[in-house]
């Protein structure tokens, strides 16, 4: 299954497990009959769609082979929004169920700001460095670039391009690893120094088919 395909999940039944929530949050204040009946019709299908809400979260995640900040924040939000969900709608609890709806939706939103932000840096021991840009430039993108990348440029997680099939050139690519691609790829113009951009676009071209430029990392 593509990591696309796994993305629309995810969000699909994300936004299904918000919707469900926020009705029995309305009938949870207007009709506790109209709850119960909903809770008791409705108890296989929500497992359905948390289960698929949680595991194709966690697949992306192992996919992705990084984390941000964000993503941690989102967790912990999800982690918490479920058992106080349960006990809000089952036992009547309005504080609960305010809560868990408000964990939901503040989860939602740290997936969205998610996006535009970089990963945290990982620490990358890198073979043969001689200190050339070149060498400098797989450090950084080893660093930061693989989890949607990957190591040869051909992972396209998500909707990442094939830097192995790129037609931009360094100074091109210097401008989208800095400006970012709005919703798709963040921004490392405050992240990286213009020197490390530099490098991580001249080693982008090494992953390019056919190119001449040649390095061990």
């Amino acid at each position: 299954m593509s990591s696309a395909l796994l993305a629309k999940i995810h969000f699909i039944s994300a936004l299904l497990f918000l919707i469900l929530y926020l009705v029995k949050l309305i009938l949870l204040f207007t009709n506790k009959k109209a709850l119960q009946s909903m809770t008791a019709v409705t108890k296989v299908p929500e497992m359905i769609i948390s289960t698929l809400f949680l595991v194709t979260g966690v697949w992306l995640l192992v996919i992705l082979g990084g984390i941000k900040l964000f993503h941690i924040i989102k967790l912990v939000f999800v982690f918490l929004a479920i058992p106080l969900g349960v006990i809000g709608f089952k036992k009547q609890r309005y504080a609960a169920a305010i809560l868990s709806v408000l964990f939901i939706v503040l989860a939602y939103g740290m997936a969205e700001m998610s996006k535009n932000k970089p990963f945290l840096p990982a620490k990358v021991v890198m073979n043969n460095d001689d200190g050339s840009p070149l060498a400098q430039g797989a450090k950084v993108y080893h660093a930061n670039c693989v989890f949607c990348h990957g190591t040869d440029g051909k992972k396209m997680y998500r909707t990442a391009p094939d830097l192995s099939t790129s037609s931009l050139d360094a100074l091109s690519m210097q401008g989208m690893i800095t400006d970012g691609s709005k919703g798709k790829m963040p921004a490392y113009g405050k992240v990286l120094s213009a020197d490390e951009i530099a490098q991580v676009a001249l080693y982008v071209q090494s992953l390019k088919t056919g190119s001449n430029i040649q390095v061990n990392p």
